[in-house]
This record gives structure tokens, C-alpha cells and sequence, in this order.
């Protein structure tokens, strides 16, 4: 008798059979998210919402912001958003020493209070990522974490990983990213309920409400952070 032909493993299914993420796209929750950040006020002990983010050259930050202002219409917020900046840490400086630069000399808010801090990376670049990048943002969310700053890791994603925009519903189901993601937040120390997924605007015409959905919910996410840290403020 000739001896057993072994059998590989079957692969995973591509999708997870529940989202880890749960994103309602139909068109009311899509204009229900537009409505409550456009109505969106912060405690009454801070008259402002400061969000800091934080993204290395090529992580997608400032083609978010773009794409963020893009979904909101920047004349609907009557100067409501002001100007936000980003800062590409360098690889011999203590968190610390770079952390109180950021907050001297890269932006200026209000009484130097930020609410919320948010961390761009690009899920490209994640398994090329510097490992100085990695250590900074690791210290950062430990510091976080100590004076009870919310943090959320924003992690940007180029649709060419999807034949088509519809298949952007299952963002939170595809298992390679999720895989990715979950090293990337081990490595940093940061939860996955921390961690956003959005696909930028980069050649489009026209708003995409798919898109438009996954950017309002990241925002609204950042917002629904800072407003507990404002009331314990």
C-alpha cells in the first residue's frame, strides 16, 4: 500500500464571519452621522474640542484631514475647525521631550489642552514601519494612558486592496487587515477598540458615500472620546 497523502490545512475564509468593527452604510445613518457632528457641542467645561494628530510623512494624515473636510463642507462649520498639524517624530528624542515640543511649538489651542490625541498610520507602510516610529507612538499611548488623555490610532487604507468601493462594507471583515492591525496594536500597547480604519479621498469627484461613512464614523469616534476627558477636566 502507498502511504497517505498528507493534506494541507484548509485556508482561512478571506472575511470574518462577524465585523469586528460594526459600521451601519445605509444612507440614514450616513446622514445621521453628518447631522451629529455638524450639532456636535463640547462640555460645558471647555469651550473648544482640541484634537492633536499625529501622522509621519506618507501615513495618509493629511489626505484624511482633506478628505474629513471634503465630508463636512468646511463653510457648514462657520469656523468651527480651526488648523491642525502633524509632526514626523524623529528617531533620537525622548517621548517626553518630543511630546511637550509638540504641544509648545508645533500647535496652539486653547489654554494648551488637547482632548483627544489621534495616531495616523498607513496600513501599507505597516510592516515597514521604523521601529523609532513604532517606539514613539508605544511611549506616547503609555503616557496617554497615565494622565488619562484618550488616544485612538487612525489607520488609513488605500482602496487598490478592493476591486471595487462596495466591497469597502466588509473593511471590518476582511481577516489579512484585521491580522495587521491587531500587530500593529500590540506592538503600540493600544486596544482595538481604539483603533479606526478609513479610506482617504485621493482622486474621487464626488463624494463617496462608503467612504464618506467610514471618515464621519472616525470622527465622531474622536469627538465621543474627548467629551468624557473634558467633563473630568
Amino acid at each position: 500500500m502507498g502511504g497517505l497523502l498528507s493534506k494541507e490545512p484548509p485556508k482561512p475564509e478571506p472575511l470574518l464571519p462577524i465585523p469586528w468593527r460594526e459600521v451601519e452604510f445605509r444612507h440614514e445613518a450616513y446622514m445621521k452621522l453628518q447631522d451629529e457632528i455638524k450639532n456636535y457641542q463640547p462640555h460645558p467645561k471647555a469651550s473648544t474640542t482640541n484634537i492633536l494628530i499625529l501622522g509621519n510623512v506618507g501615513s495618509g494624515k493629511s489626505s484624511f484631514l482633506n478628505s474629513m473636510f471634503s465630508e463636512l463642507r468646511r463653510e457648514d462649520f462657520n469656523g468651527r475647525i480651526q488648523s491642525f498639524q502633524g509632526v514626523r517624530p524623529p528617531a533620537q528624542t525622548s517621548v517626553t521631550q518630543r511630546f511637550d515640543d509638540i504641544l509648545e511649538t508645533k500647535i496652539k489651542m486653547e489654554g494648551d489642552q488637547i482632548h483627544c490625541v489621534v495616531l495616523v498610520l498607513s496600513l501599507h507602510n505597516a510592516e515597514n514601519l521604523d521601529p523609532a516610529l513604532i517606539q514613539f507612538y508605544e511611549g506616547l499611548i503609555g503616557m496617554l494612558t497615565k494622565t488619562g488623555v484618550p488616544c485612538k490610532l487612525l489607520v488609513t487604507f488605500v482602496d487598490k486592496l478592493v476591486e471595487k468601493t462596495e466591497d469597502l462594507k466588509d473593511l471590518y471583515k476582511r481577516r489579512d487587515i484585521k491580522q495587521k492591525i491587531e500587530k500593529l496594536a500590540k506592538e503600540m500597547r493600544i486596544s482595538m477598540c481604539n483603533v479606526i480604519v478609513v479610506s482617504n479621498y485621493f482622486e474621487e469627484l464626488k463624494i463617496n458615500q462608503i467612504k464618506g461613512t467610514l471618515l464621519l464614523e472616525a470622527v465622531a469616534q474622536m469627538l465621543t472620546a474627548a467629551k468624557p476627558f473634558q467633563e473630568r477636566m
